[in-house]
């Protein structure tokens, strides 16, 4: 059997024993390795064994249960530094159309019909005398309102006729309500039917008021 006894500075003793050398080999290795570096140039100061290490063989085994050696808690080993995750950026999401709001849409198309209107509606003066034209009028119907608004633009613009998008301007500065489709109005009033309107020869989609539609529409003046 082999014995192995470990003598620290501060007068403990560690004594190994086993039949393997190779074990105590190992385990010799081990506590070398994770004794404190204090301890071991302490001992190295002193003159002495650098480990303090007595190695005996004995002939026979020992009958005796050897004493309890101090043991050695090796010191814990810090987990290795983990590698902070690096968020994976988030596909971007399908690009949607934005909504355009009603009023926005709305204000689009005014802007559009505003571009293709006569020069001639942009007179603040005509503007008014249409407006005090038209409440005099006082037209009940769609089809009148198209009659009253053709003869005011005439009167008061100095434009030969009206179309669609003429009339949706001046239903808005007579403050009237606007039918569902200016041009169906314009073509039923127009009819033979009626004949308030006439087409105006070379001029696609406008109007002018005729003398039985004026009559109809304002027979008060």
């Amino acid at each position: 059997m082999v014995k192995v006894s470990i003598s620290l500075p501060n007068n403990t003793q560690i004594t190994f024993e086993s039949e393997e050398s190779e074990v105590l080999h190992e385990v010799v290795g081990m506590v070398l390795r994770d004794l404190p570096k204090e301890l071991m140039q302490s001992s190295a100061s002193d003159g002495g064994d650098a480990a303090g290490i007595i190695a005996s063989e004995a002939t026979e085994k020992s009958t005796n249960a050897a004493a309890p050696a101090e043991t050695m808690t090796p010191e814990p080993v810090s987990p290795p530094a983990t590698q902070p995750e690096i968020a994976q950026p988030s596909e971007p999401s399908e690009a949607t159309q934005p909504a355009v709001p009603e009023s926005a849409a709305a204000t689009t198309e005014t802007v559009g019909q505003t571009e293709t209107l006569p020069p001639e509606f942009l007179s603040e003066s005509g503007r008014a005398d249409f407006e005090r034209f038209c409440q005099n009028a006082n037209p009940l119907g769609d089809m009148r309102r198209v009659v009253v608004a053709a003869v005011g633009a005439n009167r008061h613009f100095g434009v030969d006729g009206v179309n669609a998008n003429d009339l949706a301007w001046l239903f808005d500065a007579a403050g009237w309500r606007k039918p569902g489709n200016f041009t169906q109005t314009l073509r039923n009033a127009a009819r033979s039917k009626f004949g308030w309107l006439e087409r105006i020869p070379g001029r696609s989609g406008r109007y002018a008021a005729t003398p039985l539609g004026i009559s109809k529409t304002l027979t008060a003046e």
